[in-house]
């Protein structure tokens, strides 16, 4: 093989190589769901999580709205609820685990400390795991001003490898609730 031919091929691939590595981190949405705003309206919402590569995996129904995608490039499930008149007032987001507790640890401790640095410390408590008798979860809240609530929590005990389509089998919750507007 040629001088020539060498150097196309090793070109092509690294020009291949950065494409796909594009297109694979390309489509994260957590940027989208963290600046989705309260007052949103569902389509708007809709719109710009499928922007980011999230899919719908059911229809506005009920004033809520769940879709599928990438959160820190894990698999998530996302929630949002809807006020009828005023828009967006709830969101969440349940990340998959990666298979690894220490890994799915510090990605909960990554997201401790930014939340931390951005609205200030909060203790970590543990809380009774609705969903097994015996069991505990580990949660953060903040409240950056009087209408928002935004909790973090982690189950240690949820660490599968190919989770069920359930935001209970995700150990990594993210939640942000707006107070003003109830239903």
């Amino acid at each position: 093989m040629s001088q020539k031919r060498v150097f196309l091929s090793i070109a092509v691939a690294a020009c291949l190589s950065v494409f796909f590595v594009n297109a694979v981190w390309g489509n994260d949405s957590a940027e989208a769901f963290m600046s989705a705003t309260f007052g949103l309206s569902a389509a708007r919402t809709q719109k710009r999580m499928e922007r980011s590569g999230a899919t719908a995996s059911d229809f506005v129904r009920e004033g809520r709205l769940t879709m599928k995608g990438t959160f820190e490039y894990r698999s998530a499930v996302f929630i949002f609820g809807f006020h009828a008149k005023k828009g967006l007032n709830h969101k969440s987001v349940y990340l998959a685990s990666s298979g690894d507790a220490k890994s799915d640890r510090a990605l909960y401790d990554a997201l401790r400390e930014a939340y931390g640095i951005r609205f200030g410390a909060t203790e970590e408590r543990a809380t009774p795991d609705a969903r097994a008798k015996g069991r505990i979860m580990l949660r953060s809240t903040w409240k950056p001003n009087k209408d928002t609530i935004i909790s973090l929590s982690y189950n240690p005990n949820v660490t599968n490898r190919f989770p069920g389509e359930s935001p209970g089998d995700r150990p990594i919750h993210i939640i942000y609730t707006y107070t003003k507007w109830t239903k």
